[in-house]
């Protein structure tokens, strides 16, 4: 009786654990098939959603978009994307993500594109992507 009731208090503690960890770092499901880098819970200030987005030259594809700090910062994750842009001021500075810790700041300054409000554009000529657009 004893081994039943133990058996069934690890599976629910499984359970709760499991729903716990699901919870505290929403993500949204990628429709291609590229992998989201995890962002911390204490970063995140809203839930990961799907959009579409560019980055440089590339064509516009399906990323996933997840805002961080609450004051416009946001990171991108899609095929070949792993870019966070953090705000300061009203400009961006850009990082690619390598994993949940670790990013690399790749250079310039971005600034809000006047005529498309969805984009940043390079301030400088940098080899960093000259705009990211998220819509």
């Amino acid at each position: 009786m004893l081994k039943s009731i133990l058996a069934v208090a690890a599976v629910s503690l499984a359970l709760t654990a499991a729903a716990v960890e699901a919870e505290a770092s929403p993500v949204a499901t990628p429709q291609q098939g590229y992998s989201v880098v995890p962002v911390a819970p204490s970063e995140r200030s809203g839930r990961s959603r799907q959009i579409r987005c560019s980055v440089g030259q590339m064509r516009e594809t399906n990323c996933t978009f997840t805002p961080l700090f609450g004051d416009g910062s946001f990171q991108l994750d899609g095929p070949d994307i792993a870019y966070r842009l953090i705000i300061s001021d009203g400009e961006g500075y850009l990082f690619e993500v390598f994993s949940r810790d670790e990013r690399v700041a790749v250079g310039g300054t971005y600034r809000r594109d006047n005529r498309d409000r969805a984009c940043w554009v390079a301030v400088e000529r940098t080899p960093a992507p000259s705009r990211i657009c998220a819509r």
